[in-house]
């Protein structure tokens, strides 16, 4: 057959099909239950220090009722998260499944009191305008964590799916967690640039994802679909927060959405 001829058939030929995705491995319950170690680690190291000063009464300002219903919804959400990981531990699915009916209400509660912390947040403690760019990073997590944990809502009768959103949803609101820990650390090493800011911000979410891709390679030979179409669209958020964080039209819009 004349080369150039076998090539166009080459390119002619439909591609193999895609390799079938193993649902379950033998190390999937210890993977999980490490990546909920992984999230406390953060959550514990990132709010202790301003809960106990909390406590203490030593508070760096009084938290309105948004305040308050915005740390009992996360906190909800991990507590909600553990039970469901112990429950799938224990063999209890079908409790696994009614109790996660529960995230129906949680999932809208923590992204409204989310969004209006950060606005009291700007409107009553951001004295200093150049701190206002902040307010953008808040919404990425709102828009990102809904956005995920409402498609794994949506797809729980998809287990492989499912588990994986549920994971990437809990990422973005754990790094945030991790960013309060080192975060200072990270800018004071890299500063507020656009690099700078992708690495104190982001690096916690994007550790946990590198952790959960790894994962799958090492354990299937293969990415699930799932993370194929949300890491990059986290990464790309990530990148787009970045840029509209040090565009200066920025500043009026979140002033103007803010109301101050």
């Amino acid at each position: 057959m004349d080369p150039s001829a076998e090539i166009a058939v080459q390119a002619s030929a439909p591609p193999p099909p895609r390799r079938r995705f193993v649902a379950f491995h033998k190390w999937d319950r210890n993977f999980f239950l490490t990546f909920l170690a992984l999230c406390w680690l953060g959550v514990v190291m990132g709010f202790a220090p301003a809960v106990s000063k909390r406590l203490a009464g030593h508070a760096d300002y009084p938290a309105p009722l948004i305040l308050e219903i915005h740390a009992l919804a996360f906190s909800a959400w991990m507590a909600l998260l553990t039970m469901q990981i112990g429950l799938i531990r224990v063999g209890r699915s079908r409790l696994h499944m009614k109790l996660g009916l529960a995230a129906f209400a949680l999932i809208p509660i923590m992204a409204v009191s989310a969004f209006l912390s950060e606005v009291y947040s700007q409107r009553f403690r951001v004295a200093d305008p150049a701190e206002r760019p902040f307010f953008i990073i808040a919404i990425f997590y709102v828009i990102a964590f809904t956005t995920l944990a409402g498609t794994a809502i949506a797809a729980r009768k998809n287990p492989p799916a499912h588990k994986r959103l549920i994971l990437l949803a809990t990422t973005i609101i754990v790094g945030a967690a991790y960013g309060r820990w080192w975060g200072t650390g990270l800018y004071n090493l890299f500063g507020d640039g656009y690099g700078g800011m992708l690495i104190y911000t982001f690096t916690g979410t994007n550790l946990l994802l590198a952790g959960a891709l790894g994962y799958d390679w090492v354990t299937r030979g293969q990415i699930h679909r799932v993370y194929e179409i949300a890491v990059p669209a986290i990464l790309a958020g990530e990148i787009a927060t970045t840029l509209i964080y040090h565009s200066p039209r920025w500043v009026p819009i979140a002033r103007l959405v803010v109301g101050s």
